[in-house]
């Protein structure tokens, strides 16, 4: 052998050397990995079987409406609101020892709401819906008589909208009217009107 063949001799041997290792290595992170066995321990049935639940639907309940037909759909069931007023208790209706007089404890307050002060809850108006968070910024007319107005609005984030009337803005805010001082805004959720006034 020549010199030149040794040297190829050894090239071709590291290479040869390379490529096993490479296979093995990818062989090895390849291989789904090992679990070891766990038992799982054998769960004891109690002596007294699970009572039954009462899997009924209950239509009364359903047919029972809370408003009237024209209010079916408008109400919001992810917005928070007071539980309906209970009635106080008849004092004299029936004649059980829990109804002498004595030192009555406040009721719990009702789950989810927050807690009230004594003195003002009852004269206490509720909060009204938070004002429309859009500014009227200005806008554009077409030139043709009876022409077509778009208003240019903004949020709090600083987002631009044009719009145009009877639009509806991100799915709540509706577009009643647009004037050149004003623009009229409908909160589809509270059912509540508030005008914009031009900023100058």
């Amino acid at each position: 052998m020549s010199k030149q063949d040794r040297q190829k001799f050894s090239i071709l041997m590291v290479l040869l050397i390379v490529l096993g290792m490479t296979a093995v290595l990818g062989y090895r992170m390849n291989q789904p990995p090992t679990t070891a066995a766990v038992q799982v321990p054998e769960t004891k049935t109690s002596a007294n079987p699970p009572a039954p639940t009462d899997a009924r639907i209950r239509l009364d309940l359903i047919e029972k409406a809370e408003g009237s037909q024209e209010e079916i759909g408008r109400k919001n069931v992810f917005q928070y609101q007071k539980p309906p007023a209970s009635r106080p208790p008849v004092p004299g209706s029936g004649g059980s020892a829990s109804t002498t007089p004595g030192p009555q404890q406040p009721a719990p307050p009702a789950f989810g709401l927050p807690p009230t002060t004594s003195g003002s809850s009852a004269s206490a108006a509720p909060p009204g819906p938070p004002p429309i968070p859009l500014k009227y910024q200005g806008y554009a007319a077409e030139s043709a008589p009876g022409g077509q107005m778009t208003a240019f609005l903004t949020d709090d984030a600083s987002r631009h909208y044009n719009v145009t009337p009877s639009e509806i803005l991100m799915g709540r805010y509706r577009i009643n009217q647009i004037s050149t001082a004003s623009v009229e805004v409908e909160d589809l959720e509270t059912n509540r009107r508030q005008t914009l006034p031009l900023l100058k």
